[in-house]
């Protein structure tokens, strides 16, 4: 959208807020809200003055940070009265360079290594899962005497519903789907407000209330704002009907965490699909799809620092563990859909390993960028599996980490890849953030190690 439409838009519409939406390095999205009056067209190329954003980025380094809004981001807020949202790209004020530690920027960054590369685009798609609950109550007690949070939903094996399933969650019906109705309302959101097309939506395979929902291919940058927005609609929904949305990888012990799969297809042109081989017998897909592969299998115990970038993420890995390979099942690190012959639009390659508490901005541009560098140093990724327990001859197979400093350890070992993407400022603070997150994770006592150890 031209910046003149939008301030067309604003002006037939009765808009009197604007909402600058931004984004920190743990992907948690921030939001200045400003007067329509103080929005001129000029405001879309020198940015906007409207906070102090060292509260949220520290010292940059850089001097004094701004807001220049994305006129593609232009979206009705369908829950508050007379505003309209734009997400922001963090700029200096008085040089009008990008701010490095943006996680906007990388993904940038890889999308100018990949027309450097002679391709068009790179599409993402993604399947997000998440949690809706109908109550979240957290004890607040003195720190040592114990404490943590209760959920609830009418579907969860203790409740005392009929509606409570006892099996698997995965493509259960109403009544069962009790929440059918929130997360069409979520789905319907996103399309006819945000401009965002949802592909489908089910119940997801954990029985206490897992949603997931689907969204269709857009540009790099266009679908990790989409992963944003689904975030801020499904948490604002809930909110409204007195229930609360979670997107922590592993929030209920013994159902299925919550993952976010990312689907990818690259693009020489608009209608020519890299990644599609008519002629290829296993999946129809080229060498350089395979190449791609290669790449994610390579890097996959690197890319964890940014696809499972929790101390609660490795909970959810050791609970729902994945076969280190590729192929057309559902349980391989990559999978290569293959549900009709010749469909070049559809012919993706998915990284089933991520979460869906990643910064999608990052962990896009990490993932993304892990592949690319298979096509360029012809990374072979094996034979592909087949069947649970299948072996492949050859490729990379690495042990992923098992926690965040694993995560970290690994990135050491194989950071080249991301050269040029991430600063070395952002990938500074990002590791150091997440060596903390690991420190105090580890001096948490959990209700395990209580029932475990209180009486040796």
């Amino acid at each position: 959208m031209a910046v003149e439409d939008v301030m067309k838009y604003i002006a037939t519409n009765e808009i009197k807020w604007i909402d600058l939406q931004f984004f920190d390095l743990f992907g948690t999205m921030h939001r200045v809200s400003i007067s329509r009056n103080d929005l001129e067209e000029s405001s879309f190329s020198k940015g906007i003055s409207a906070a102090d954003l060292s509260e949220v980025f520290g010292n940059s380094g850089q001097g004094e940070l701004i807001l220049l809004p994305d006129p593609e981001s232009l979206a009705r807020v369908p829950w508050e009265n007379s505003s309209i949202r734009l997400i922001c790209d963090v700029v200096v004020a008085i040089t009008g360079e990008r701010f490095v530690k943006d996680s906007r920027y990388a993904i940038e960054r890889v999308e100018t290594n990949i027309e450097a590369l002679g391709m068009k685009e790179c599409r993402v798609g993604t399947e997000t899962e998440f949690y809706m609950f109908e109550n979240a109550t957290t004890e607040r007690t003195a720190v040592g005497r114990g404490g943590g949070t209760l959920v609830d939903s009418r579907e969860s094996p203790w409740s005392p519903s009929p509606l409570a399933y006892k099996k698997s969650g995965s493509f259960v019906s109403p009544p069962t789907d009790s929440l059918y109705p929130a997360r069409t309302q979520l789905s319907d959101t996103l399309e006819e407000q945000f401009g965002i097309p949802v592909e489908s939506h089910h119940h997801g395979r954990g029985q206490t209330g897992q949603q997931c929902v689907d969204i269709s291919h857009k540009s790099l940058k266009g679908a990790a704002d989409a992963v944003a927005t689904l975030r801020l609609v499904a948490k604002n929904i809930a909110l409204v009907g007195n229930a609360v949305a979670s997107f922590m990888p592993y929030p209920v012990e013994g159902e299925k965490g919550s993952g976010c799969n990312i689907h990818q297809t690259l693009w020489k042109g608009s209608d020519t699909s890299l990644f599609y081989d008519a002629s290829d017998e296993y999946a129809q897909m080229s060498q350089a799809a395979r190449y791609y592969i290669g790449g994610l299998l390579e890097h996959a115990p690197a890319l964890c620092l940014f696809t499972n970038p929790t101390a609660n993420s490795y909970r959810r890995l050791a609970s729902d563990q994945k076969q280190y390979g590729w192929g057309k099942g559902s349980n391989t690190l990559v999978q290569v859909p293959y549900l009709k012959k010749n469909d070049r639009e559809r012919k993706r390659i998915s990284f089933a390993l991520s979460d869906s508490s990643i910064n999608p901005y990052l962990a896009f541009s990490a993932v993304v960028s892990a592949g690319l560098d298979g096509i360029k140093s012809k990374i072979e990724p094996g034979d592909p599996l087949e069947g649970e327990s299948g072996k492949k001859k050859s490729g990379p197979n690495k042990p992923l980490p098992e926690s965040l400093k694993g995560a970290v350890e690994s990135l050491n070992s194989d950071i080249k890849f991301l050269k040029g993407v991430f600063s070395a400022e952002l990938l500074g603070d990002y590791v150091e953030m997440k060596l903390e997150e690991h420190r105090n994770s580890t001096k948490s006592i959990n209700r395990w190690e209580m029932d475990r150890y209180f009486s040796v």
